[in-house]
């Protein structure tokens, strides 16, 4: 889903981005982005394509799962943008419930919270923000700039009752309304499979694209920027909406990069291979090479008050690739953790932090000590631990 789920991103970034300006603030939550137009730090944004399931009416019932899940990362730093595709059959821990479970139930046992605590969990990494796109969200934008252009390459027939789904092509090229461009891109009933499903998706989008490059499509602005608002949610901001896609339309095409998270198949899932998710992860949303992460050493203090946070901390920490060297009780307490490097790699630091999700950065050049960073686990990282696992949050 990559193709797809990364095209509907940037039509609903960068067709709003225009519209937007003429209303937005100057400033964001949380310093991210700033006025005007400018990304500061990195952000994670987690793309979400919601199915919808009929009953034996044919009605909408209260059951959708997620069809497709993109975590993108958007890096001021290296000037690139990554994104990551989620295997709707992902074997994952979903925070709160036993058991391992597909990754797309994680919406409908709690809609994008859970979807994006059940992704911190399964990758390590923080999601900044959300984007979810209703099942009709692709359709009405393709119809809100009035179809799109497709060679059809064989005659497609397929209807799928519980789905709501009926495809009926004839072969060539002509213009596809949202209903049925949509119904192209999800056809996967040939010897190909899913990579014929993927190369549909890539033409659509391609052809998606071309469209929203003509002048004349910038006439139905209203229609496209309503058909966004009427079928997306998000805690994304207009100002960081349009932050991001000034951000995207900057990028040349070879300082973006689409992966999809690796794995194999097994009995039901989707299983994810840790040593290749591990790199993957470390170059795509923290910048840093693995070999660099397996020579840098870390010392951990528990100064949370909270019996086990720094082991947890220390755990996180060494799946991500650190050698821990010890794990030490802190009777200092701290409400907030720190991350200082002995070594003045205050980029290094950063990383870890981010990994954590919380804290502040420091360095202190001390040659004489024997770990490279110190990590003082405060009682910000116990609450967090305690989010992610669906636990209650007592107020601060």
């Amino acid at each position: 889903m990559v193709p797809l789920l990364f095209g509907l991103l940037v039509a609903f970034l960068v067709a709003s981005a225009g519209t937007v300006l003429v209303r937005i603030g100057w400033s964001t939550r949380d310093g991210r982005m700033a006025f005007p137009l400018q990304l500061r730090q990195r952000v994670n944004v987690l793309v979400m394509g919601v199915d919808v399931t009929l009953n034996n009416r044919r009605q909408p019932v209260n059951l959708a799962r997620s069809d497709a899940l993109l975590l993108a990362s958007f890096d001021p730093a290296t000037h690139t943008a990554s994104f990551l595709s989620i295997p709707r059959d992902t074997r994952a821990a979903i925070p709160g419930h036993r058991g391992w479970w597909k990754i797309n139930a994680a919406y409908a046992l709690g809609g994008p919270e859970l979807t994006v605590r059940t992704v911190e969990q399964l990758l390590g990494v923080r999601v900044h923000r959300y984007v979810k796109l209703g099942p009709q969200s692709f359709a009405r934008l393709i119809d809100a700039v009035g179809g799109v252009w497709v060679e059809v390459e064989r005659d497609l027939q397929y209807e799928d009752w519980w789905a709501g789904l009926r495809i009926d092509l004839k072969k060539g090229r002509q213009l596809l309304s949202g209903e049925q461009a949509m119904g192209y891109a999800r056809f996967r009933h040939d010897p190909l499979g899913d990579i014929g499903r993927v190369q549909r998706q890539q033409k659509v989008v391609h052809a998606l694209f071309q469209r929203l490059k003509e002048p004349q499509t910038w006439l139905r602005a209203p229609q496209i920027l309503r058909a966004v608002a009427e079928n997306t949610q998000t805690n994304l901001t207009p100002h960081e909406v349009a932050t991001l896609g000034w951000f995207l339309s900057r990028l040349a095409p070879d300082r973006i990069r689409t992966e999809t998270l690796p794995g194999h198949f097994a009995p039901l899932f989707w299983d994810p291979d840790p040593e290749r998710v591990r790199a993957l992860v470390l170059e795509m949303f923290y910048g840093l090479p693995p070999e660099q992460v397996a020579g840098t050493t870390v010392e951990v203090r528990n100064a949370s008050g909270v019996p086990g946070t720094g082991l947890q901390a220390a755990e996180r920490l060494q799946r991500m690739g650190f050698r821990v060297l010890r794990v030490e009780p802190d009777p200092e307490g701290q409400p907030y953790t720190a991350v200082v490097s002995t070594r003045g790699d205050t980029a290094l630091a950063a990383a870890v932090r981010d990994m954590l999700g919380v804290g502040a950065v420091a360095a202190r050049q001390r040659p004489e000590a024997q770990a490279d960073l110190v990590v003082r686990v405060g009682l910000d990282y116990a609450r967090r631990l305690r989010w992610l696992s669906g636990a209650p949050v007592p107020a601060p």
